[in-house]
């Protein structure tokens, strides 16, 4: 054999060698490193879906409480009916009960429809991997956030029960109108509470949720019975219901509610007051942004953070009850929830109250002449952007953890 043409031949071999171990491991170190960046199992185990964000001024007294803001009521697995929990997971998930956060095989399904159909039709993520991706993860399209999905789904395996994991799920995915979970929707649909919901219905309001914005029942009840047919016998398929059960569901009409939608949240009570004055403080707002960016919405929202800050209560209120004063007699034109300008009273080197306004020497001007104290304080008008909340919080998510 030519030895020129061995020599080649051995030496494109050791580089295509070598080049496969580099990618190689760069793609080991990069999904290690994925790994690594899941929340930490303290997010994990200490979800709560009422975890309050508290904020306490400098003297230690409550300035106001930050919660996220959602149409929801949560309610325990043993307040919905099995009709929904049956239908959800021969839907979503019929091997639920038996993986550890990942059906291969239904993935590997998946991949295939997917490469055959040349589209995306199939997601094949377990009910795990979704409620991953709803609480703890974005809901971007990349192979990024699914890697992270794929460890945070097997973590959560071995932290969580399952009961615990599809519990999460009903209360946490969305059913249209911008309301979450089972209960709301069973209220909001039905006008039943999700442990009264028929196997009918069960099949009917998870057929919602392949895509609720286009199955809407006031509008394409036709396509959802359609739908719903096709959860019935996924349910049969699976054994989770009996020929007669599914017989006799297939044939039971659906009563929508007709009032108004917008109706149906007065008449139960949704709305959480983040704060204990009537509108909530412009600051409680750039400290809940400030909170979100900095520590994420695992920790502000689902375990919840203890915040304490150099302002001061008192001067905190009366800056806010000025600045309303003001904007009563301006008409609206002071812009009390600008955000691009604050206006920061210091005193030495620590920030004692913070308010939003595009007129703050007219504001200045009337905190002033109040004389002392409020005269003695240092007024600076900044934009928002250039406020450093560092300076101004301490951040705990327990007592013994200081962030």
């Amino acid at each position: 054999m030519n030895t020129g043409l061995t020599k080649f031949i051995f030496r494109f071999i050791s580089f295509f060698v070598i080049i496969l171990i580099i990618v190689s491991t760069g793609t080991v170190l990069w999904v290690h490193k994925l790994a690594k960046e899941i929340p930490p199992d303290k997010v994990i185990t200490d979800f709560s879906h009422n975890a309050v964000t508290t904020i306490y001024d400098n003297n230690g007294y409550f300035l106001t409480s930050i919660q996220e803001d959602k149409k929801q009521i949560w309610v325990p697995l043993t307040q919905i009916s099995d009709s929904i929990k049956k239908a959800i997971v021969a839907t979503e998930d019929p091997y639920f009960f038996r993986h550890s956060g990942i059906d291969y095989r239904q993935t590997w399904e998946a991949i295939k429809d997917n490469l055959r159909l040349r589209r995306l039709v199939r997601g094949g993520s377990t009910i795990t991997q979704q409620v991953a991706k709803n609480i703890y993860l974005s809901s971007e399209k990349t192979i990024t956030r699914k890697i992270k999905e794929y460890f945070l789904a097997k973590r959560m395996e071995t932290l969580l029960p399952k009961e615990g994991i599809i519990e999460m799920y009903l209360n946490e995915i969305g059913w249209g109108y911008g309301i979450y979970g089972v209960e709301l929707a069973s209220r909001f649909y039905l006008d039943k509470h999700a442990n009264e919901v028929n196997t009918s219905e069960g099949a009917f309001l998870t057929a919602m949720l392949r895509n609720p914005a286009y199955y809407n029942p006031y509008k394409k009840m036709e396509s959802i019975m359609k739908r719903q047919q096709l959860v019935l016998k996924l349910m049969l398929r699976h054994n989770l219901i009996s020929q007669e059960e599914y017989d006799n569901a297939i044939s039971q009409p659906i009563e929508l509610r007709r009032d108004k939608p917008h109706k149906r949240f007065t008449q139960i009570n949704l709305d959480r007051p983040n704060s204990l004055r009537d509108t909530p403080p412009c600051y409680a707002g750039l400290i809940e942004g400030y909170l979100y960016k900095t520590f994420g919405r695992d920790l502000l929202y689902n375990v919840g953070l203890t915040v304490k800050t150099t302002l001061d209560n008192n001067l905190q209120n009366k800056l806010d009850d000025i600045i309303n004063e003001i904007d009563q007699v301006n008409k609206g034109s002071l812009k009390r929830a600008s955000e691009k300008i604050g206006l920061l009273l210091d005193e030495g080197d620590k920030v004692r109250a913070i308010g939003c306004t595009e007129k703050g020497d007219e504001v200045t001007g009337w905190i002033k002449r109040l004389g002392i104290p409020y005269n003695s304080y240092r007024y600076e008008i900044k934009f928002i952007d250039n406020i450093v909340w560092k300076d101004i919080l301490l951040v705990h998510t327990d007592e013994d953890r200081l962030l």
